[in-house]
């Protein structure tokens, strides 16, 4: 439901007799609720789940707007309830539509992608825009409370309709890099398969030593379960309520830093340069032993990784049980080696 659609301004002053000097206060307050659904819910989209949020949200906002109806049909509707629910529902809804959009569009090979959100956007703001504002402003110049009521039980109904499609019609897409949802048209696996012939990459990894082979397998396999742990770790506990983005946005598959779309790209990179930076702090530890946390961080640069990537590299570190804390606040590789200067007689024996 849209701001635009029932015409705010002309209710509150028809049916609450609220001064125009007033209204944008309560304009303002309902933008921030709009604002507010997004920001707060946008993450459980990609942590409870596509389907379930969205379908929640239409069918919470369709509720909201059928209470709203009930309460001005048998007129104790007043100003503090009609702002509250209405807000709620911006909440709720804006959310949900925000997401939708989005999903709708996921469904398509990645070359389509945007046409296709542009396409459903503008039928439906064209849709929304033009009917709404006719529907509404009619019932709301009527100054029949009632024919309003009907106005927002239509506007429940259509939200509804939406929960009853994302049911039914809805694709599982939360946590998925795009390529896995839709693939390519032009992805060269595809070409490859039609010509019968090997993929580029595949031709490429052959032509590696085996032991370089080995050495992206272990690496994939590493970057494929620390996934795989953070999935779990985000979908756990209280921990997928939280605001702000989902884990989606950190996805990684093998082979996507050559096939895949910029975002995924980027993220593969991502995520092979974390895994090269553990490797490089399992590789100190080994050869220091135990050691502060600041020699540790300057034995590999850390300082040049860049914001937090030595903290977050360290943190999965422990994570993997590939390095341990220290009660001082040190740390030490977890297969028990010392530092090579504290054996008896070196510079560090405090006997």
């Amino acid at each position: 439901m849209r701001t635009d659609s029932f015409r705010p301004v002309v209710f509150l002053n028809g049916f609450f007799d609220i001064g125009s000097g007033t209204i944008p206060y309560f304009l303002a307050l309902f933008a921030i609720a709009n604002f507010l659904g997004p920001l707060l819910l946008g993450r459980l989209f990609d942590t409870v789940g596509r389907k379930p949020m969205i379908a929640g949200t239409y069918f919470g906002s369709a509720a909201v707007a059928a209470v709203l109806a009930v309460l001005l049909a048998n007129g104790s509707l007043t100003t503090g309830w009609f702002f509250l629910l209405v807000s709620l529902t911006f909440f709720v809804a804006s959310a949900g539509a925000s997401s939708a959009y989005l999903t709708v569009s996921e469904v398509f090979p990645m070359e389509t992608r945007a046409l296709s959100i542009s396409l459903f956007f503008a039928i439906g703001t064209a849709v929304g825009g033009i009917t709404g504002p006719l529907l509404f402003g009619h019932l709301i110049h009527s100054g029949d409370a009632d024919l309003v009521a009907v106005g927002f039980l239509v506007g429940a109904a259509v939200m509804a309709l939406g929960g009853l499609a994302e049911v039914v019609f809805g694709v599982r897409a939360e946590q998925q890099s795009l390529e896995n949802i839709a693939r390519p048209l032009t992805a060269e696996e595809a070409e490859a398969a039609w010509r019968n012939e090997p993929a580029p990459q595949d031709a490429r990894d052959r032509l590696r030593p085996a032991h370089v082979q080995q050495a992206a397998h272990e690496r994939d396999q590493r970057i494929a379960d620390r996934t795989a742990r953070r999935r779990e770790r985000e979908r756990a506990g209280a921990r997928r309520y939280r605001p702000g983005t989902g884990p989606g946005s950190g996805m990684y598959s093998p082979g996507m830093a050559g096939t895949a779309g910029t975002a995924s790209r980027t993220s593969a990179m991502a995520e092979q340069r974390l895994d090269d930076e553990i490797e490089q702090i399992t590789h100190a530890l080994r050869e220091t032993g135990p050691t502060s946390r600041e020699r540790l961080e300057e034995a590999v640069g850390g300082r040049s990784w860049g914001p937090g990537r030595f903290r977050r590299a360290l943190r999965e570190s422990e994570r993997e049980s590939k390095a341990r804390s220290l009660a001082d606040g040190g740390y030490a590789p977890t297969d028990g080696r010392s530092r090579p200067d504290s054996a008896p007689g070196g510079p560090h024996d405090q006997r």
